[in-house]
């Protein structure tokens, strides 16, 4: 089983001013992909304190990570590098999912990995002003494929 690094989330901005919170996991991908994926962003999330939308966020940010590499043919090769970057007065999330395993030699100047890119999840969340204060997220993703050059 590949090692987990579950890192403590940086805390960039300490001061009351608006709060950037970013962080850095290297995941196994495959079926314990889940269960840590899960918990990495959840305890960040809390830590970064979203508070009550942290659940919410947490499953929905679990699922556009592993659509994005089912997509991006990256599920079940190594390792996945997940960041997340959280600009709470804007209620924005970012997560940019990357295959964390080396690309091999290739033909000619280009080397080869199965999932060369990275891809990029936006949300944003909040909560609707009515009586019971409906919660909401919106999601964007996508996928930018590019083998990575030799010569880069």
């Amino acid at each position: 089983m590949a090692a987990v690094t579950l890192s403590t989330p940086d805390h960039v901005d300490a001061d009351p001013a608006p709060a950037l919170h970013t962080g850095r996991w290297r995941l196994p991908s495959g079926r314990a992909m889940t269960k840590h994926t899960r918990q990495a962003i959840h305890h960040a999330l809390q830590s970064w304190g979203v508070g009550s939308a942290a659940g919410d966020l947490t499953d929905h940010l679990t699922t556009l990570v592993h659509d994005v590499l089912a997509r991006a043919n990256v599920r079940g090769r190594g390792q996945v590098e997940l960041r997340l970057e959280l600009r709470a007065s804007a209620r924005l999330l970012l997560g940019e999912v990357r295959n964390a395993a080396p690309s091999r030699p290739g033909s000619g100047d280009r080397a080869v990995s199965d999932g060369d890119g990275h891809g990029i999840i936006a949300l944003t969340y909040g909560r609707r002003p009515t009586r019971d204060g409906i919660g909401y997220i919106h999601s964007f993703t996508w996928w930018q494929p590019g083998a990575i050059t030799a010569n880069q």
